[in-house]
């Protein structure tokens, strides 16, 4: 168990090093450069990793091939629009509000997928709503922080919260069936693809963001430092649930907010206001409750 705990909070802090990674390319490279390197860099992770553990022959076979698409573009926007927020919020900023995606978990399994839910998981899901809307408060005009770069970069972390949240409903489904090896492996390689085809379109359709930016010596250690973290954070967090169950280990999720937190202050001397450190604390709350909640309910057969 405690070797489960330590992979898992190694993952948040490797996870942590790559939006920091992203951060330092955002300023100069476009969000699809920047996904496609970051991608393809973790890929060469990714198939290491596989072949040292005598899983490399098998991480390609799948019966579920429309199901890794689903799971493939629902990561990748959510991905698209985590780094848009890390380069318009403070790193402190743009990582609580991913973490608001438990909420969106819970909703899409009660109301979409008809899964029963207690009344514990809807009060979490309140809580973590009013949280939201807390640290919303001062990016809508109604607190002296309001911005235009910040409610657009808040509003497409929210975005990619629940793109992140669909992604991790089809990747339950297919764990029924698939291999961790084959579910990561198709993932990765979906965001190579988009990443590719974004950048690729980007000169017909403006709208799809910048064309291609030949990196500086910043933006190349930035790219490949997310590349080895991101794949790193996806190894240590899949070996993680070898040693301890996922109930438990989901509650050290929220170790990147204090990861985050501690990286705001040191590289960039910037310490969240007091409604994001409220709104933080209380989608936390949420979602230790909701962890509650599901160690307390018998699964279903």
């Amino acid at each position: 168990m405690l070797k489960g705990i330590f992979l898992k909070t190694l993952s948040t802090l490797a996870f942590t090093a790559m939006a920091l990674g992203v951060r330092a390319a955002a300023p100069t490279v476009p969000v699809a450069e920047i996904v496609f390197y970051r991608s393809l860099v973790a890929l060469a992770v990714l198939l290491a990793w596989l072949a040292a553990s005598g899983a490399l022959s098998g991480a390609w076979r799948t019966t579920r091939p429309l199901g890794h698409l689903g799971r493939g573009l629902s990561g990748v926007a959510g991905m698209f629009c985590n780094f848009t927020a890390l380069a318009l919020l403070p790193l402190a900023d743009a990582t609580a509000y991913f973490y608001a995606y438990p909420i969106f978990v819970t909703l899409i399994a009660g109301l979409a997928l008809r899964e029963r839910v207690q009344a514990s998981r809807w009060l979490a899901v309140a809580i973590g709503f009013v949280g939201v809307v807390v640290m919303l408060s001062e990016h809508l005009g109604f607190g002296a922080g309001f911005d235009g770069n910040m409610r657009y970069g808040a509003g497409v972390a929210l975005i990619g919260a629940l793109c992140a949240a669909l992604s991790i409903v089809q990747t339950r489904r297919l764990a029924q069936l698939e291999t961790t090896g084959a579910i990561v492996f198709y993932f990765t390689c979906s965001c190579v693809f988009f990443g590719a085809l974004t950048l690729a379109a980007a000169p017909v359709f403006p709208a799809l963001g910048s064309a291609y930016v030949a990196p500086d010596a910043r933006a190349w250690i930035g790219l490949a430092g997310a590349g080895v973290a991101g794949g790193a954070a996806q190894i240590l967090a899949t070996s993680s649930y070898r040693y301890a169950d996922a109930s438990l280990l989901a509650a050290f999720d929220y170790l990147a907010m204090v990861w985050a937190l501690l990286a705001s202050l040191a590289i960039d001397g910037e310490a969240p206001s007091r409604a994001v450190l409220l709104g933080a604390a209380a989608i936390a709350a949420a979602g230790l409750l909701a962890l509650r909640s599901s160690r307390k309910t018998p699964e279903r057969a």
